[in-house]
């Protein structure tokens, strides 16, 4: 088979896929009325899918608490404090307000469970008692948050405290932070600490020894099938806030699993707020996939090497590609091999390249390696070869 239809052959594969996948597909969509802004994209690549508004710095209210978490986790991490340490409950966390365990001042609770509390049912109560335990007190913890913002990559971030709760009831202050920072920070945590959302797809809070029982915040976790996270938020000036994510396995292909995050900012009704998560997740999980170029080691096709005194040799690819791309995009392949290649090459060689274009953009260059040791033709073997050739015997 030669090199030319090789290249036909591969394109036409992918664009065929690519036209089964599509009768799945959704149309673009819009959810930008009557909220402040929206976004969602790929947690492995960080591709984003679509965005609204995704820039510009709004209220965060309670999904302040994943950072409030995160600096937790990288507590229990570094030795400092355990999911099990018996957490003091301050005065000043029990009169946290809004949203709560209803925790009483001079208790004890456990860190995990506190964590795990702040995330299902967003106690703001069960933020302010994390804080002081991880760092002594709420002004330093707080220090912390814009600590980790700046490393994470986060330029809008502004906290007073780690729940997000307003500075008074009339709200004349509370954290901030974009939708696109939001999303830096869902997808963080989620690559550092996927076993998040064992916490996060829990449907309610159940404390026998307390005769508590809360359902969680996130109405999602119903209505979407798949959905195991994350949080929730609401102040009155922040609306209806909610970050979402739901995984797609590939029962195949692992390579092929992936992980969507939604992050959806001051919608006007609970409703509103379930519905366009809803839409944006299933727009990302319908409208893209990840397609297989090569994997390492796959045959890409057999060569001649004219002056070898065995011609044929089969070439591989020297590593997995892999790409995540939207239903209708055209992909192919284009195999390059080394100017004037000749024996004697050993196994391991590279001996040309494959290049992957994506609507007729080159995005990849993958070496391609000789499968074998090829040993030079002798002067006599090459010389009949060349009057074969001329008189066409």
């Amino acid at each position: 088979m030669n090199s030319r239809y090789r290249f036909r052959k591969i394109s036409l594969i992918v664009a065929v896929m690519l036209l089964i996948n599509i009768t799945a597909a959704f149309a673009e969509i819009d959810v930008s009325q009557d909220i402040r802004s929206a976004i969602v994209g790929d947690m492995e690549t960080g591709e984003i899918f679509y965005e609204y508004n995704s820039t510009e710095t709004v209220e965060l209210a309670s999904i302040t608490k994943l950072m409030t978490y995160l600096l937790a986790r990288e507590a229990i991490d570094a030795g400092e404090v355990s999911f099990d340490d018996d957490v003091y409950i301050s005065k000043n966390a029990a009169n946290s307000g809004g949203s709560s365990l209803y925790l009483l001042s001079g208790e004890s609770l456990k860190l995990e469970l506190l964590m795990n509390s702040m995330l299902i049912v967003s106690g703001n109560d069960a933020a302010v008692a994390i804080a002081e335990h991880v760092s002594g007190n709420v002004n330093t913890f707080v220090g912390q948050m814009h600590d980790k913002a700046r490393e994470i990559g986060i330029t809008t971030a502004r906290f007073i405290n780690p729940n997000g709760m307003p500075i008074d009831y009339e709200e004349t202050d509370q954290n901030f932070m974009s939708a696109e920072d939001v999303f830096k920070l869902a997808r963080y945590i989620l690559q550092k600490y996927p076993d998040i959302t064992q916490v996060t797809s829990q449907t309610k809070v159940i404390i026998p020894e307390r005769n508590f029982v809360k359902n969680a915040s996130n109405k999602l976790l119903e209505e979407l099938e798949g959905v195991d996270g994350l949080k929730t938020g609401y102040t009155d000036k922040a609306g209806m806030c909610l970050v979402s994510t739901m995984p797609y396995v590939d029962k195949e292909d692992s390579n092929k699993d992936r992980r969507i995050i939604a992050v959806l900012m001051g919608a006007h009704s609970e409703s509103d707020r379930v519905n366009k998560s809803k839409t944006m997740l299933e727009y990302g999980l319908y409208n893209f996939f990840i397609e297989k170029i090569i994997n390492k080691d796959d045959i890409v096709e057999e060569i001649l090497v004219p002056n070898a005194l065995d011609m044929n040799l089969q070439v591989v690819a020297s590593e997995d590609f892999y790409k995540l791309v939207e239903n209708g995009t055209t992909m192919r392949t284009e195999n390059i091999y080394n100017e004037e290649l000749e024996a004697p090459i050993s196994k391991g060689d590279v001996v040309g390249r494959m290049e992957v274009f994506l609507n007729d953009e080159m995005i990849k260059e993958i070496p391609l390696k000789a499968t074998r040791d090829m040993e030079k033709a002798g002067f006599f073997t090459r010389a009949f070869r060349y009057l074969s050739n001329v008189l066409g015997i």
